[in-house]
């Protein structure tokens, strides 16, 4: 993952259940190979803070509801929103 890129370490505590669980997952989609994990970790905080609009904005959640064939029933948006695009909350 570093490459020659400018890294920072972030030492978190995860529930033991939480942290098997998600080794797992990344294993399935990123394969077993050295920085499986922190890729698989940095993919989904850039998506997560995409989707609370750190890119794009509210421009670009209201053009994706605007494009989309989805009704809005009341529920929490960013829940629907994660489900519309397959993102695990």
């Amino acid at each position: 993952m570093g490459g020659g890129r400018d890294v920072e370490v972030i030492k978190v505590e995860l529930p033991r259940d939480l942290a098997e669980r998600f080794r797992k997952y990344v294993a399935v989609k990123y394969g077993l190979r050295r920085g499986s994990l922190s890729r698989a970790i940095a993919d989904l905080i850039a998506r997560e803070l995409a989707l609370h609009g750190e890119v794009g904005g509210i421009d670009a959640i209201v053009g994706l509801g605007l494009q989309s064939d989805y009704q809005w029933g009341g529920e929490d948006i960013i829940e629907a929103l994660r489900r519309r695009a397959h993102v695990p909350g």
